[in-house]
């Protein structure tokens, strides 16, 4: 071979092996997402804190799709955004981030803002959609040329990085490459911006169905790849299992029934929630998934899919627990595991996860695989497990019938299912979050008290890398201290606060000896104590 084709082949290959990194690059995580999908608690959170209002005058309302629902927001009203997220991009405020609104506006009679980024500016919000014309943007942006118009729903995404651009894409495509921005200027955010709000009535009503906050500039691929409002940003289940009915253990929610490898081997036991089943498989038999996904990825197996699997093990863990075993008969071989010695979840060939699970707790588990590019294990929303490079139609595609808890060489304990699910496609990092935990009382914790959260609110932001801010009332005057536990319930900090009089407080917890994870933060004071989750994302 000529020197000249041996550096054109070496060319080519760096070019794919630079692809590849960069396709398996995980989207960003948002770190604020509201979906308004509760009419009786519109302003609840499903990641992030809960918004605040400046009126009451809120409404729900129909959203783009079915079984979507919105938020409408009244001219001079507003919504409170407490991001918690620590100021970035070199200067004292928010000044690189991305913004989504999923929004409709009934007419354009008036102006509607979209945000307005502190709690007062000069009388003015931040974005907008001009009255009449239909226009999206701001004068000091620049104006769109393509218009917004009424009573049609559209996903806006704005991303910021102050000093070097703002841009703003509707669907997905680019509207507005606008004025670079200065650090710390208005399209810079406050602790507190107003969603839709404007001091000086410019914010007419305007519908909203989902609102998200990331802490960097979304790339054009990645807000491409948010797509629009009226497509439902979580993909549908191909198969969905609750093991609810304990007369019919095996039947399907979505999808074929499931079906055991001996019957009558599995037995129905109380799930994680009061009047929630589930089922125990015991070591053997196994349940056979008659998923039904047609081949994917290019290759002659499924190559894209995803599983959510709610499971727990009775202690004491044995030596191994296999999840599943992706086809009928794999050379005698599960294809993910708990190694019972270290309580690891992996397999030799993917690698074992650095953290670890106990006995007798409820997991949630989501397997994200796209064969050809990566295989993902999510832990009750934080990544676990990360094997970059899984190459097409290797034992992680997965076959017609796979088997559920299967192993063919008995390395497959007792384990116990509360839920479990299958998709076409492999779940993003956002959404494996977005499934969250099973809903469960905490049977690794049980010396703590979870009933009584009075006096220790919910911190903001949860999931957090840097700085979260747990709020806290004292009712009396009194020494207060505060534990951090892992999930095992092993304390990891111990934080004194002193003697504090009756009030309210904040208590700012840092994740630099954290590692990723959850964990449960104890407030003990005058021989009562609140116990809050947390989420650390690095």
């Amino acid at each position: 071979m000529s020197i000249m084709k041996t550096k054109r082949l070496l060319f080519f290959v760096l070019i794919a092996l630079f692809t590849s990194v960069i396709v398996s690059a995980a989207v960003p995580v948002r770190k604020g997402l509201w979906k308004f999908d509760n009419p009786t608690d519109m302003l609840k959170a499903t990641i992030g804190t809960a918004l605040d209002t400046t009126g009451t005058e809120h409404f729900s309302a129909a959203g783009p799709y079915d079984g979507n629902l919105a938020i409408a927001d009244p001219r001079w009203k507003s919504l409170i955004m407490a991001h918690g997220l620590a100021a970035n991009g070199g200067g004292t405020r928010l000044n690189e981030y991305t913004m989504q609104w999923d929004v409709m506006v009934p007419d354009l009679t008036n102006w509607h803002a979209l945000i307005q980024t502190g709690l007062s500016n000069e009388g003015d919000g931040d974005l907008f959609i001009k009255n009449t014309s239909g226009l999206l943007g701001l004068s000091a942006l620049k104006w769109s040329t393509n218009t917004i118009a009424p009573n049609t729903w559209y996903r806006i995404v704005q991303t910021v990085k102050c000093g070097s651009f703002a841009k703003v894409y509707v669907d997905g495509v680019l509207w507005i490459e606008g004025n670079v921005p200065a650090v710390d200027s208005r399209f810079s955010l406050n602790t507190e911006p107003r969603v839709f709000g404007d001091d000086d009535g410019e914010d007419d009503l305007i519908y909203c169905a989902e609102l998200g906050l990331w802490d960097v500039a979304l790339t054009d691929a990645e807000v491409a790849e948010l797509g629009n409002a009226t497509t439902p940003s979580f993909p549908a289940k191909k198969g969905h299992w609750l093991f609810d009915d304990a007369a019919d253990m095996m039947k399907a929610t979505v999808g074929n029934p499931l079906t055991p490898t001996t019957v009558g081997a599995n037995t129905s036991i109380a799930g994680p929630a009061s009047g929630n089943l589930a089922i125990s498989d015991p070591k053997g038999p196994a349940l056979v998934m008659d998923h039904a996904i047609a081949a994917n990825g290019g290759g002659a197996l499924v190559n894209e899919y995803s599983l959510l699997i709610d499971f727990s093990v009775p202690g004491p863990i044995p030596s191994y627990v296999t999840f599943i075993q992706n086809g009928p008969l794999n050379d005698g071989d599960g294809d993910l595991f708990i190694k019972g010695s270290t309580k690891q979840i992996g397999l030799g060939v993917l690698g074992w996860s650095t953290s670890t699970v106990v006995a007798d707790k409820w997991y949630r588990m989501v397997i994200s695989a796209k064969c050809g590019d990566f295989y993902r294990v999510y832990i009750d929303g934080v990544l676990y497990l990360e094997k970059l490079g899984i190459a097409v139609d290797s034992r992680h595609a997965l076959k017609a019938l796979p088997n559920i808890f299967g192993d063919d060489d008995g390395d497959d304990g007792l384990i116990n299912c509360a839920e479990l699910a299958i998709w076409d496609v492999a779940l993003t990092a956002d959404q494996a979050l977005e499934l969250g935990a099973v809903t469960t009382d905490l049977t690794g914790l049980q010396n703590l008290s979870m009933a009584k959260n009075a006096d220790l609110g919910k911190n903001y932001p949860n999931p957090f890398s840097n700085v979260t801010t747990f709020p806290y009332q004292v009712q009396q005057n009194g020494n207060v201290s505060f534990r951090i536990l892992d999930l095992s319930g092993k304390e990891v900090q111990t934080i004194h606060v002193g003697s504090k009089s009756a009030g309210n407080y904040k208590l700012n917890i840092s994740s630099e000896n954290l590692t990723n994870g959850m964990y449960y933060v104890q407030m003990i004071s005058n021989k009562t104590t609140s116990t809050q989750k947390m989420v650390v994302i690095k």
